[in-house]
């Protein structure tokens, strides 16, 4: 099935496509899109836990890594500098398990599949402010449907 396919080569392209774009670019990209995803949680006030502190996220199979802060509530994606705040790691299954709320997020932590190091209390209030977030009410329709198959696929 072709489904299966890209679960197989997606992190790989994805890794290589990280690998040789500027980390600006990169980030540039997650930040609109993040913006978008996002805006009504950060027009209601919802990251001002994050105000002047910054979030490390690293996708480790795919070699990304950035930092998320909000600014007048505004959320900001830069390359990752120091100092973080707290830094959760994940690898891409993980990700688009999350993202779909396939799998919650305390069995992933308590599995050692979600780390997360430096202030766990931010730590703890990003990962149940993502939770409580319906990315399907956010997403196109296909778009959605299309980030499931990937997820359910990457259990297997």
């Amino acid at each position: 099935m072709v489904i299966t396919k890209v679960v197989e080569w997606a992190p790989r392209v994805l890794a290589k496509g990280v690998a040789i774009a500027p980390s600006g670019l990169t980030c540039s990209l997650i930040e609109q899109l993040f913006r978008r995803l996002f805006a009504s949680d950060s027009k209601a006030g919802a990251f001002a836990f994050l105000e002047g502190r910054w979030a490390g996220i690293e996708i480790t199979d795919l070699g990304l890594q950035f930092a998320v802060s909000s600014h007048n509530q505004l959320l900001l994606v830069r390359p990752r500098a120091k100092p973080l705040d707290v830094t959760m790691r994940v690898t891409w299954p993980v990700l688009l398990q999350l993202a779909t709320q396939q799998v919650d997020p305390d069995t992933l932590f308590f599995r050692r599949k979600l780390l997360v190091t430096g202030d766990t209390e931010l730590g703890l209030q990003l990962k149940n402010l993502l939770d409580t977030i319906e990315m399907k009410e956010r997403m196109p329709a296909f778009a959605y449907q299309q980030l499931e198959l990937l997820a359910e696929k990457s259990l297997t």
